[in-house]
């Protein structure tokens, strides 16, 4: 027997009992949105991997904090991207193409101080996010490496292991 993503799914299985009301409007959603969906509930090896991407995109929204605060963050961009449309002052400097960009005004910026040391799945779900959301949606992380050769030169105190860049 060997064991892949949609296996093991106990916590999946917990959300669908909980939100069953929510899961089974997010199934009918797909479904009328013209994507091939099984009526599969919580048959999970019915899902095929894009699927499976929309199932836990959808989980994550009930379950991660940070997912949740973030998407909540991000209905601030088309907000405003609609509220300069509906000015419609196009006689504005901003008006001419080009030079409106509503991610100028609007940054969410999210600090991730171990990003740095992210495994590679980790990586893959910060990456998820970063397409996930608009292009607001900013990482900030400090940067380092070991401190080398010029450490003493630089002065950086002999306890330090890392120099940090951010």
């Amino acid at each position: 027997f060997k064991e892949d993503h949609r296996s093991v799914v106990p916590l999946m299985h917990w959300l669908k009992t909980k939100y069953e009301e929510e899961f089974l409007a997010f199934a009918n959603r797909m479904r009328g949105r013209g994507i091939e969906w099984p009526v599969a509930g919580d048959q999970w090896a019915e899902y095929s991997d894009s699927q499976w991407d929309r199932v836990t995109s959808w989980a994550s929204m009930r379950m991660q904090t940070l997912w949740r605060t973030v998407a909540g963050m991000c209905y601030y961009h088309p907000a405003l991207q609609c509220h300069f449309e509906a000015q419609g002052d196009r006689s504005s400097s901003l008006a001419k193409d080009g030079v409106w960009d509503v991610s100028d005004c609007f940054t969410c910026l999210v600090s991730m101080q171990m990003y740095k040391f992210f495994e590679k799945e980790m990586l893959e779900h910060t990456d998820r996010m970063l397409h996930k959301f608009p292009s607001c949606l900013k990482i900030a992380f400090i940067d380092c490496k070991d401190k080398g050769d010029a450490a003493d030169r630089d002065m950086v105190h002999s306890e330090q292991e890392r120099r940090y860049y951010s």
